[in-house]
């Protein structure tokens, strides 16, 4: 029993993240996850094709957006700017400038992450709520320059790599965290200037 509540959680999630499903992350079929599958079958997608987190959510979670969208994963990005960018000017200008970046070069509403590690290992500021659905943004200040398979430490302080796992595991224990995963990963990108798996099995 335990085994297939499991196993319709993760469906859930999946339907969610697709923009299907809106109900809770129960495990249990009810009316919304039977409308969420024909929602599917009725826009010709075949369930085969939906990828369901490799384990199902264990712990705690958070929901982003009216839609209450269940955040499972992680994406990791770099500012791409150089390591002497805005010295000595504290994280939260920073934070400023990569929001006027976003609003008015790219035209968002806001910035599009929600954390940035700058090259101090005790500046981990929060920044606002991102723009893809079930996904939480964190950005490195640095990366100018970088390429997709560089390593991390090519580019990035060891500082930054200490408050990146950090970060990681401090969101993991409010959400059940299921892909840990870079730019570079959904995107032909350089960013964030490393190959996150290979970073991760690292440790």
């Amino acid at each position: 029993m335990t085994e297939q509540i499991d196993a319709l959680k993760a469906l859930q999630m999946a339907l969610a993240r697709l923009g299907y499903y809106t109900g809770a992350i129960d495990g249990l079929f009810g009316p919304r996850t039977d409308a969420a599958l024909k929602a599917v079958a009725a826009e010709g997608g075949a369930i085969r094709n939906l990828k369901p987190a490799a384990a199902a959510p264990t712990g705690p979670i958070i929901f982003q957006g009216s839609a209450r969208y269940p955040v499972d994963e992680i994406v990791i990005h770099c500012a791409a700017t150089h390591p002497d960018w805005m010295r000595g000017q504290p994280l939260t200008a920073k934070r400023k400038e990569i929001d006027r970046w976003h609003r008015e070069e790219r035209g968002w509403r806001k910035i599009g992450y929600h954390h940035l590690i700058d090259r101090a290992e005790t500046e981990i500021g929060a920044g606002v709520e991102g723009h893809n659905r079930g996904v939480i943004h964190v950005c490195l200040i640095g990366g100018a320059g970088s390429a997709a398979t560089d390593p991390f430490e090519r580019n990035f302080k060891a500082a930054q790599d200490r408050a990146l796992r950090g970060l990681i595991d401090a969101i993991r224990a409010e959400t059940a965290i299921t892909r840990i995963t870079g730019h570079n990963d959904h995107a032909a990108k350089a960013c964030p200037g490393f190959v996150v798996r290979n970073w991760i099995n690292r440790a």
